[in-house]
């Protein structure tokens, strides 16, 4: 009978041992799983934020641009007012009126592409693979095609510029733009020539009506291409992510 009991002492330990053993197993699979599991998401979300971030860093990028481009052309706007404002407080007040329209106008195309990205995070980060391929090719496409469309129409805004003060400045003005045009590398040969004919032609003073006249129709056909830029970027944008 002792031996009996005995017997069913070892058994109900070797059961408990068996029983422990098994848990743990079964506790050591689990928690791999679940380690993988959390791993693989963590890196899924990893992934989605660093796409997030691409679009961010194309937009400041592009602020950037924007930023620079602004000072740029606010020289430009100035050149001229400094120019003629001891002519008359009119032609600086109709710089002065599109050296304004066009910072408004610039910060435009830099709020469109912010305002993207702070609306669609959320699709830029749920979206396919195949969908987030396709939406950085457009995005950074896109950004570079009007930044580049930009830069032709400052250039010309600049060349512009150029005419103003060779034709309508005089003195130390005209000096100072004959020698620009002379060291400005972005103007072809033929053009600079044609600038250059105004080098030994003495300027009269410039009647006020006849300057603003000349002006406004560059600084117009300025506008209207940022205005075609705004346009562009607003249709453009809303393709990104379809």
């Amino acid at each position: 009978m002792e031996l009996f009991t005995y017997f069913l002492f070892l058994l109900s330990i070797l059961k408990c041992v068996l029983s422990s053993e098994e848990k743990n197993v079964l506790s050591h699979d689990n928690n791999f799983s679940v380690k993988a599991y959390i791993k693989k998401d963590t890196n899924e979300n990893n992934r989605k934020i660093q796409l997030v971030e691409y679009f961010e860093k194309i937009a400041l990028d592009f602020s950037d641009d924007i930023n620079s481009t602004k000072e740029v052309v606010k020289n430009l706007f100035l050149d001229i007012e400094a120019s003629f404002e001891e002519l008359s407080d009119d032609v600086a007040k109709n710089v002065s009126m599109y050296n304004y329209g066009t910072e408004e106008k610039l910060n435009v195309l830099d709020g469109l592409i912010n305002e993207f990205i702070e609306n669609n995070k959320g699709i830029i980060f749920n979206s396919s693979d195949e969908e987030k391929k396709i939406a950085k090719k457009k995005f950074k496409k896109m950004c570079d095609l009007i930044l580049g469309k930009l830069k032709v129409a400052v250039e010309l805004c600049v060349i512009n510029n150029y005419r103003i003060l060779l034709k309508y400045g005089k003195g130390d003005r005209k000096k100072e733009a004959l020698d620009r045009v002379k060291n400005d590398d972005n103007i072809s040969d033929e053009l600079k020539k044609e600038l250059l004919k105004y080098e030994n032609l003495e300027n009269k003073d410039a009647n006020v009506s006849e300057l603003i006249n000349f002006i406004t129709p560059i600084y117009e056909s300025f506008m209207n291409k940022l205005n075609a830029l705004i346009r562009e970027v607003s249709v453009d944008i809303n393709e990104i992510l379809q």
